[in-house]
């Protein structure tokens, strides 16, 4: 993994998920700190309740006023209730994560680079969204402020970059590229590499499972792998005629699973670069 990276000081970043990038690592997510998961490798697991707390402390600078005025009850209400208000919490908290990194000399750089586990299609499309909606609907105030300074730095190409992950079958790669058209026509922020994931090898690679001794179980197995392999490819080509200005990268499928740092290693060995 540190070679893979090259020795890059990286921060992992989830938003609201039940932290699954820590437990590779046999670690616990945190949604206060940055938490260390390896040599040159932290994370942090973001939840919009603690941004809230976070934020209103930074603008009230008193953190028993906070507890006074907003007990846990309210304040998952009132996130609740508030349209965007989840995601512009949380899109704040990566900001000044960036902020905090950019500002330091390079040879003392908090971290060299900063990845975002970002939500799935729909989802991740309205979070992007939301700076440029708060900005419309609120025009003074500390969160129009925020909201132009974290819509700067999603459309800054020289900071931020997009990279799709996506499976090669029908549904996927429909809502890819459409998806990728909305970006692209907002302006929202610069796409790069598309990484395909889970595809099947070709015939020859198809390996037979260690636990399957049955020939009838392991041809059914063999003709399912080669129908997913061909279905693959097909969406391969519609992906590649799509997105011919980005770099495509296939992540292939793993017969026995990830659970291991090991794994991880394995798998990124084999990642093949196809355009």
């Amino acid at each position: 993994m540190q070679k893979t990276l090259n020795k890059k000081k990286t921060l992992l970043v989830e938003l609201n998920s039940t932290g699954k990038i820590a437990t590779v690592f046999d670690c616990e997510g945190h949604a206060k700190r940055e938490i260390p998961l390896a040599p040159y490798i932290s994370s942090i697991n973001l939840n919009p309740k603690t941004c809230f707390e976070e934020y209103v402390i930074k603008h009230i600078k008193f953190k028993a006023l906070y507890k006074t005025l907003f007990n846990n009850k309210f304040v998952g209400n009132f996130i609740k209730a508030v349209p965007g208000l989840n995601e512009i919490l949380m899109l704040g908290k990566i900001y000044d994560l960036e902020k905090e990194t950019s500002s330091k000399v390079a040879s003392e750089l908090k971290y060299d680079l900063i990845i975002v586990d970002a939500p799935a299609t729909g989802h991740g499309l309205s979070t992007l969204e939301v700076p440029n909606i708060i900005k419309s609907a609120i025009k003074v105030g500390p969160l129009h402020k925020h909201a132009i300074e974290i819509g700067g730095l999603l459309n800054d190409e020289d900071k931020t970059l997009f990279c799709l992950v996506t499976l090669a079958e029908e549904m996927p790669v429909t809502e890819s590229i459409d998806y990728m058209k909305v970006l692209a026509e907002k302006k929202l922020i610069p796409t790069g590499p598309i990484f395909i994931n889970a595809v099947m090898p070709t015939v020859e690679k198809i390996k037979k499972p260690a636990k399957m001794n049955d020939p009838h179980l392991f041809w059914e197995y063999y003709n399912l792998a080669k129908e997913r392999a061909a279905l693959n490819q097909y969406y391969i080509d519609v992906i590649q005629e799509n997105f011919k200005k980005n770099a495509l990268s296939i992540i292939p499928y793993d017969f026995n699973g990830l659970s291991t740092l090991n794994d991880y290693d394995k798998l990124l060995e084999n990642i093949k670069d196809i355009s």
